[in-house]
């Protein structure tokens, strides 16, 4: 899941200077905020109340893809809910798809797509599970989980409970889900599908920190964390929960943030999960058949200092263009935003860049 506010969408970019501390250097790319003509209106809406339960933090998220195959990127964004009732009371609480218009502006297409949602939504990832050539979207949320499967003539259809993907554990539980992942674990040609579950928070176990008044969002610290689900394509357009099997299901954490890539460079994908306020996740691809959890051995459980800290947004990224995809991770503020190398050892080592990004 990645967290965007929509001022920041609508850019034009041509040169410009950048300034690094007291030096200044010639750059060939400069943004301009183009928000007001560019048709970009959306407003998050976390239908907050007095009492700050923990869920009216967390969301929104963005996905930037092209639902319409004319070559133009598309921008989808996950909304909130009224609170208590978790429901979309309102045009105010729809998720949001906004078409490219091929001119610098967009154009809301959410109603006519069929994609405004329910539930309290949070994150989103965009794929092809089908493979008919028509991008596909997976929306996460604390009460719905939503399969949206692209119809190819600017509608979705709902097919999550066809697909088996509606991201309840075995108990029939529906989990809150934040984070999701499309990748193609096994190497069977079909996306499989990795959801990164939160906290066991419930309106019976939601707790209320602050005074009266002035509320203030609770820890994650005072609840306990969810298993994580993954689902294997069944290549009919099913998937099957296999989290147990595959070896993740005994995993509890606080999933945020989710970023795949070949760490390791055996030919299989494998997942980094970012968890809040404690130790990561890296799971190890053993041959499509299944996962280990490597973290700590890997050096990417905690930082140097061995503390967990608030992680959020995560990203595999090649950044000094070795051929190995390196990790970087973003956090709240006042906490230290990790970089990490990959050593093409299986291991990663902090960056001295560290610093920098905090």
């Amino acid at each position: 899941m990645v967290g965007l506010p929509s001022s920041g969408l609508c850019a034009q970019r041509s040169g410009t200077r950048a300034t690094m501390g007291s030096a200044v250097r010639r750059s060939p790319i400069r943004f301009e905020n183009r928000q007001a003509q560019c048709g970009v209106s959306f407003v998050l809406n976390n239908g907050t109340i007095p009492d700050k339960p923990i869920i009216d933090s967390v969301l929104g998220g963005v996905a930037v893809f092209d639902y319409d195959n004319d070559s133009f990127l598309d921008v989808f964004f996950s909304n909130g809910a009224q609170i208590p009732g978790l429901e979309k009371a309102g045009p105010a609480f729809f998720n949001r798809l906004y078409r490219n218009n091929r001119n610098g502006t967009f154009t809301d297409v959410t109603e006519r797509a069929g994609i405004a949602g329910e539930g309290y939504s949070m994150g989103v990832a965009a794929g092809d599970y089908d493979n008919d050539g028509w991008t596909d979207l997976y929306v996460t949320g604390v009460n719905r989980n939503f399969l949206y499967h692209n119809n190819g003539d600017g509608t979705f259809s709902d097919v999550t409970q066809k697909a088996g993907v509606a991201g309840m554990d075995v108990k029939g539980s529906k989990l809150w889900s934040v984070g999701a992942a499309w990748l193609d674990y096994d190497n069977d040609g079909y996306l499989d599908l990795f959801v990164a579950n939160y906290l066991d928070w419930n309106w019976p176990s939601s707790k209320v920190c602050g005074e009266k008044g002035k509320r203030l969002s609770c820890s994650p610290l005072l609840y306990r964390g969810q298993p994580n689900f993954l689902y294997h394509n069944n290549g009919d357009g099913t998937f099957t929960d296999v989290s147990e099997s595959a070896g993740i299901a005994h995993l509890i954490g606080k999933g945020m943030g989710l970023a795949i890539a070949d760490y390791d460079d055996d030919g299989f994908t494998d997942i980094f999960v970012g968890n809040d306020v404690m130790g990561n996740f890296l799971l190890k691809n053993l041959a499509g058949q299944g996962f280990t959890e490597v973290a700590i051995e890997a050096g990417v459980a905690y930082t140097d200092d061995g503390l967990p800290i608030s992680n959020m947004g995560v990203d595999f990224r090649d950044l000094n263009n070795d051929g190995r995809p390196d990790l970087v991770i973003t956090s709240l503020a006042g906490d230290t935003f990790q970089l990490y190398l990959n050593t093409g050892q299986g291991m990663f080592l902090p960056s001295t860049f560290q610093a920098g990004l905090g």
